[in-house]
């Protein structure tokens, strides 16, 4: 169980977190653990230690997910 799910089972809260571990942002935000690291490695991301662990701050990945272009899409063409 993700962190985040364990937090809300042991205490029912629904806040959402300030920070979460890089499994939890990868699941959050749709985006491949490699696209994560790439992010943070190009600053595109920040995240702060502690002790051992890697957080990625939320606000910074909700940024960074509004900051990437709106997908566009063909429509379909008819037959005449």
């Amino acid at each position: 169980m993700p962190n985040i799910e364990r937090q809300r089972a042991k205490t029912g809260a629904v806040s959402e977190p300030l920070a979460v571990a890089i499994p939890d942002a990868t699941r959050i935000s749709g985006l491949s653990r490699s696209e994560v690291y790439r992010c943070l490695g190009d600053g595109r991301l920040r995240a702060v230690k502690s002790g051992a662990r890697t957080l990625i701050l939320m606000d910074s990945l909700k940024a960074h997910l509004a900051s990437l272009p709106a997908a566009t899409f063909r429509s379909r063409q008819t037959a005449a």
